[in-house]
């Protein structure tokens, strides 16, 4: 599991002494499949706001003026002066932007490049953007995702920690994804992975369990 490339300095450095369990280059930084996902929703949200414009303006494209109230006043509106439409085109720009964003956001997800990740008995390392991160894998829970092919697979690990959001009236919380995107080895790492996270689990609990009967 370990891929044949150079471990950058700054990466061995933080390893230390510790083995290699597996060690890989992700070629995304998140799974393709995400990217589409947020290219679909800004294409979707354009689209309703172009129709709804549309709405509105549909007759000035077959050359014939059309009545649209402004301000509560009914004002004609013809396509040889669009003046009276000045503030409709600010409101559709607006309202436009947020899906502009957020599809190129996906669009740019497609060529963005992931980092490395060594994975150890006790963590998992990741070098990316130039920044380096540890995360224990007493962090991590059980909920992996692993999806793909072994040369070219994806994995989306969930941590323990996250954000508090609000659905259907109650708190839940919005754990925090680790994605590694277009990698080697994919399912062998996900099963080593579980196996710590499941074997430190039970440690955790063993050692809780102990604690309550002292």
């Amino acid at each position: 599991m370990v891929e044949n490339i150079a471990i950058p300095d700054v990466l061995q450095e933080a390893l230390g002494n510790e083995k290699i369990e597996f060690f890989v280059k992700a070629k995304k930084d998140q799974p393709i499949r995400n990217c589409w996902s947020v290219i679909g929703f800004g294409v979707c949200w354009i689209l309703v706001i172009c129709l709804i414009f549309l709405g509105f303006v549909w007759e000035l494209f077959s050359g014939e003026c059309t009545t649209i109230s402004i301000d509560g006043i009914p004002t004609e509106v013809c396509r040889d002066d669009l003046s009276p439409l000045k503030s409709l085109f600010i409101y559709f720009g607006v309202f436009l932007l947020p899906g502009i964003i957020v599809g190129s956001l996906g669009f740019l997800g497609l060529f963005k490049s992931g980092g490395y990740y060594i994975g150890t008995e006790s963590r998992l390392i990741r070098y990316s953007w130039k920044e380096v991160k540890s995360f224990p894998w007493e962090d991590f829970t059980d909920d992996i995702e692993v999806f793909g092919t072994e040369q070219d697979g994806n994995i989306i690990f969930k941590l323990k920690t996250g954000v508090y959001v609000t659905r259907n009236h109650k708190k839940v919380l919005s754990n925090t994804k680790l994605n590694l995107g277009s990698i080697m080895y994919a399912f062998e790492i996900e099963k080593y992975c579980r196996n710590r996270i499941t074997k430190l689990a039970e440690v955790e609990n063993s050692l809780q369990n102990d604690n309550v009967l002292n």
